[in-house]
């Protein structure tokens, strides 16, 4: 076993017992597409002091073997890193023993496949104790020697991630006053106008939103609602970050016509559902920063989905 990672070994039986599934209950997200490895390898217990569930006795030839590994997808693996009091060392154990009893097994063949690739390729992502394969640019990659359905499957992902950054832009465009008031209006200004009909030119500028069918319209408009049809052609991870984009923009929409009804401010920094939109792919931590900001809050976290998803996509890297 090679000491800076998994061997290929346990890699295979990994996958193998997979059934090319994230390990999380009910996630049926693949952790592989052909050879490229879409989801990640988490240790059970953290690799490096400070890393998720890491344990000072475990005897460091024991960390990269097949007994301390689950596969997850980007989202789930951040969920389990993010909250050690819910997903204990016993508790992803017997999640992983329950998935790998439920599920088909990979064959010996494509096991091997991945396997081969994930060693190749893998590098760290940056989150303490965990491994993923290798970003690629999408746009500039060459697939040498390839057969013309490997080729034209290619071509059809770089289309959909193209489609889906122009629905991005044109969300951006189309609830550009919404993320505007937030960006120069204190929460208090908003209530204020809200509850005691304070004149504010501003604030009049989004009169619209209190058409509870504006959202639909705008989203229809910026093509969000056909965007599904190309979700089979990128990974998880990206159709994560994509959905989490639009979803903020429709949730805090809403929230704005909610406004209007109830003659209050109804502050998305508060609300549940725009967490829980922003849980699916950023630690708890930039989400308590993010709400902590008593201005341009929701533009800041909207350029954090931007970027994520362009580094999904392999087009820049992400900001830290």
């Amino acid at each position: 076993m090679a000491a800076s990672g998994p061997s290929i070994t346990d890699i295979k039986l990994l996958f193998a017992r997979s059934g090319n599934r994230c390990a999380f209950p009910k996630c049926t997200a693949p952790v592989a597409l052909n050879e490229t490895l879409t989801g990640e390898v988490c240790h059970i217990k953290g690799v490096r002091p400070g890393s998720a569930r890491h344990d000072p006795m475990q005897p460091s030839e024991e960390r990269h073997q097949y007994q301390n590994l689950v596969l997850m997808c980007p989202t789930h693996h951040t969920v389990i890193d993010d909250d050690e009091t819910s997903y204990t060392v016993e508790r992803l154990q017997q999640m992983k023993r329950e998935h790998e009893q439920g599920i088909s097994p990979v064959s010996d063949a494509e096991s091997s496949i991945v396997a081969q690739a994930f060693v190749q390729n893998v590098s760290s992502t940056g989150q303490i104790g965990g491994l993923s394969a290798h970003t690629v640019n999408a746009s500039t990659i060459t697939v040498h020697n390839a057969s013309p359905v490997s080729q034209a499957t290619h071509s059809r992902q770089i289309q959909a991630i193209e489609h889906l950054w122009q629905v991005v832009l044109a969300l951006r465009n189309e609830f550009r006053l919404l993320t505007f008031i937030d960006t120069v209006l204190l929460p208090t200004e908003i209530d204020a106008y809200f509850k005691d009909n304070d004149a504010n030119s501003i604030m009049d500028a989004v009169v619209e939103y209190r058409d509870q069918r504006l959202v639909l319209r705008k989203l229809a408009s910026a093509g969000a609602d056909v965007a599904d049809k190309e979700r089979p052609f990128v990974n998880h991870r990206l159709w994560s970050v994509f959905f989490v984009i639009q979803g903020l923009y429709a949730r805090t929409a809403l929230l704005l016509t909610n406004s209007f009804k109830e003659r209050r401010f109804v502050n998305w920094r508060d609300d549940g559902g725009c967490e829980q939109l922003l849980r699916a792919v950023l630690s708890a931590q930039s989400i308590d920063h993010l709400k902590g900001l008593q201005t341009h809050g929701l533009q800041t976290a909207i350029d954090i989905l931007e970027r994520q998803f362009l580094a999904e996509a392999g087009l820049n890297k992400p900001q830290t």
